[in-house]
């Protein structure tokens, strides 16, 4: 599939300031919220029909995450070759590559709630797991190293970035982003769609799995997954 409007500037000559405002809104993600209240709902015990809810939030703010970084994965993956520095991030990255079993379109598609006919189905549904195995995995999901890499971007983001300096902000948001990669990774061995239980328009169903085919059987002209899904009414 082709994708339109890739990223053409080069991040790395954005100024400390420029840099740190593309920053921000990318950490002020919902996931980091939701994580905070399914931390809490954790340690209070809760049962877990509470952490089921709450987990419906944090994989949306994950998918909102990854939909805001999509774009510009391929100049980020970039910057780890232009530095020595970078060499235990680039071989973290070469094991989720090793490890991957979907593709780009794949993991788009579930993003928007789609399963892709074409990706092998994930080992593990979520909805029958037990509650102790569940529970174990909301604590894997909230403890993610992730979370403790935005908390150093974050730090770094509250200094005046003219102090600060580009290069430190832009090392710690490159261990956030490989800390995605490696959910990302990690989250296609479970099958869980939070809309699961919410019905499509049969109409928008056909339509749906319609273009999904015709993507996977490779056909000349195809359209962007953003206009796809603004044509069948999905959020994207």
């Amino acid at each position: 599939m082709v994708k339109e409007n890739r990223m053409t500037y080069t991040i790395t000559d954005m100024s400390p300031e420029q840099f740190g405002a593309w920053v921000l809104p990318i950490v002020k993600g919902t996931l980091f919220e939701s994580r905070e209240r399914l931390a809490k709902l954790i340690a209070e015990g809760a049962e877990c029909t509470a952490l089921e809810t709450e987990f419906r939030e944090y994989f949306e703010g994950y998918c909102g995450l990854a939909f805001s970084l999509e774009n510009d994965e391929e100049a980020l993956l970039s910057i780890l070759d232009t530095c020595d520095t970078f060499a235990p991030l680039r071989h973290r990255v070469a094991v989720v590559e090793s490890k991957r079993k979907t593709s780009e379109l794949g993991r788009e598609l579930r993003r928007m709630g789609v399963r892709p006919y074409a990706d092998p189905a994930p080992a593990i549904k979520v909805a029958t797991l037990t509650d102790a195995d569940f529970r174990h995995l909301m604590e894997t999901f909230v403890n993610w190293p992730i979370f403790a890499a935005r908390a150093r971007v974050v730090k770094l983001l509250a200094e005046r970035p003219s102090v600060a300096g580009a290069s430190p902000l832009r090392t710690a948001f490159l261990a956030f982003f490989v800390c995605y990669l490696e959910l990302e990774q990690f989250l296609e061995d479970y099958d869980y769609d939070g809309d699961d239980d919410l019905e499509l328009r049969p109409e928008v169903d056909a339509e749906l799995d319609c273009s999904i085919a015709e993507v996977e059987a490779g056909t000349p002209e195809l359209i962007p997954i953003e206009e796809v899904a603004k044509k069948l009414g999905l959020k994207f």
